[in-house]
């Protein structure tokens, strides 16, 4: 499949973790300071997008080289050094975007990362923020739940006004019923049989999957 992987500036979970995701690519985009993450945890780049503002000395000489391709902005841009690089990923049309290192830190960012997500709904790619042991995606149609283990927690939380939603393989089940954004009905299930998914036929809803352990 092919897959692209954005290594983002936020808190890493889990530095291994990144570096399989990496390796295992078609192609990795750093953005901006993702660099210097992939750098301290020897994770492949093929590209670095941004301003550069987030890069230190090290970084910034092997980028002189050339190697890996930069493609620099302005300081004075109007978008996110993610946001850049998740529309150079979606130009590649891959089947998967993973995004690693976009929670944890600043909650504005950590929301607005949330939100690029939908980018992958209107081009037909599966856009996923991967951080530890969450996996974060919006969907909008059948979404399975890859890599669940019974007892795994998932939460669903529109993030339209509200979503409609069944589900298959959790304790708390829901067939066709309204989930509101304003509650908080839909927080913490739990995977109890295998496959585990979620079908949305109105709205779009995030779901969030949190292992039991931590794995990549």
């Amino acid at each position: 499949m092919d897959r692209v992987v954005i290594l983002a500036s936020g808190t890493w979970e889990d530095d291994e973790q990144a570096r399989r995701l990496a390796a295992s690519a078609s192609f990795v985009i750093a953005a901006d300071g993702g660099f210097v993450g992939a750098l301290r945890s020897a994770a492949r780049v093929d590209l670095v997008v941004g301003d550069l503002d987030s890069i230190d000395a090290a970084g910034l000489d092997l980028l002189s080289r050339g190697s890996p391709a930069l493609q620099r902005h302005s300081t004075t841009k109007d978008a996110s050094d993610l946001e850049l690089a998740l529309d150079v990923a979606l130009e590649r049309r891959p089947a998967r975007i993973d995004i690693v290192g976009a929670l944890g830190g600043r909650l504005d960012h950590a929301l607005t990362n949330v939100h690029l997500l939908e980018r992958g709904i209107d081009a037909g790619t599966v856009v996923r923020l991967i951080d530890g042991h969450q996996t974060v995606a919006v969907v909008a149609a059948r979404h399975g739940i890859e890599d669940a283990r019974l007892g795994d927690s998932v939460s669903l939380i529109p993030l339209s006004s509200t979503a409609r939603v069944t589900t298959a393989g959790l304790r708390y089940p829901l067939q066709a019923e309204r989930l509101v954004r304003s509650a908080s009905r839909g927080v913490s299930n739990v995977v109890a049989s295998l496959p585990a998914s979620v079908d949305v036929s109105e709205g779009r809803l995030i779901v969030i999957h949190t292992s039991r352990e931590v794995r990549a």
